[in-house]
């Protein structure tokens, strides 16, 4: 959102003004006064989805991998709150590069939204090219207790972002503020900073309809994980996906954007008719 598209925020909008557009036009206030008025900028621009073909080596791969006990995953609509898929979903994944855009987002809480331009421009980079050193420059300035407000706050489930310590179904719930504009600080920024994540495999299989997505990766070891939220027509939706074991060898991120694929053909393009309270089908063991 450029300074042209704010030229109408005069001050902030008060917290007891009620609904979603009220949300909005204070996260949109302050992404003027704070993030751009701090000479910070984003260094990339957005893109949506690739629409590359699904082929029927992708989709035997879905089919195969999809109750592996390596992965977990959620489905969820951001607007309606329901889940449409979850395996494994509560399951604690080392999170590798995931939980920088959380540590922006409590960084932002703690200082009200305004960050000065240095802290800006680390959480700007943690998002767009998961750069480590911004990471530890961030998370330096937080402390177990501000962790702990932040989650209570924000009902969000049990995870330790600042132990890297994360659940699918975490993440998806984040991305439901975020989208939603429910944190009172720093929403319209963490939007626009994680629509520029530069590292993403899972656009590849989303339809170029699909243009406004944001998202992170995170890669360490044997664990590999993208997450997405993106809006299909006028819904917004997500898809989170963790592996551990070595899923993605090489960190040839393809078996992940496979699993997002598929994912996004059962789930979302199809409109689903049920609502799967809990995946009950056993992790299959891989061979």
């Amino acid at each position: 959102m450029m300074p042209s598209a704010l030229g109408g925020c005069t001050g902030p909008v008060g917290s007891s003004l009620a609904g979603g557009s009220a949300r909005k036009a204070r996260a949109q206030w302050e992404f003027q006064h704070y993030f751009l008025a701090s000479g910070a900028r984003f260094r990339y621009h957005p893109y949506g989805g690739q629409g590359r073909a699904w082929t029927k080596e992708m989709q035997r791969f879905y089919e195969a991998h999809r109750y592996d006990s390596r992965v977990g995953y959620v489905v969820k609509n951001l607007h309606t709150g329901v889940y449409h898929a979850l395996f494994q979903a509560d399951r604690l994944f080392m999170g590798g590069s995931m939980p920088k855009p959380m540590i922006a987002a409590m960084l932002l809480e703690k200082r009200g939204g305004a960050l000065s331009y240095e802290e800006f421009m680390h959480a700007v980079m943690v998002c767009d090219k998961s750069v480590n050193s911004s990471w530890m420059a961030l998370q330096a300035r937080l402390t177990g207790t501000d962790e702990a407000a932040f989650d209570a706050k924000y009902h969000l489930p049990t995870s330790h972002v600042l132990a890297n310590q994360l659940s699918p179904r975490f993440v998806a719930e984040f991305y439901e503020r975020c989208v939603n504009y429910r944190f009172d600080h720093g929403g319209e920024f963490l939007l626009e900073a994680m629509r520029r994540d530069q590292y993403g495999f899972g656009r590849l299989f989303l339809p170029r309809t699909v243009s406004y997505v944001g998202g992170k990766t995170g890669n360490c070891g044997e664990w590999d994980h993208e997450s997405l939220f993106f809006y299909h027509g006028n819904v917004p939706y997500s898809i989170v996906v963790f592996t551990s074991g070595d899923f993605s060898p090489g960190k040839m991120n393809w078996p992940i954007a496979a699993l997002i694929g598929g994912l996004f053909r059962d789930y979302v393009a199809v409109s689903p008719s049920r609502t799967i309270l809990e995946e009950v089908r056993p992790a299959i063991r891989s061979s």
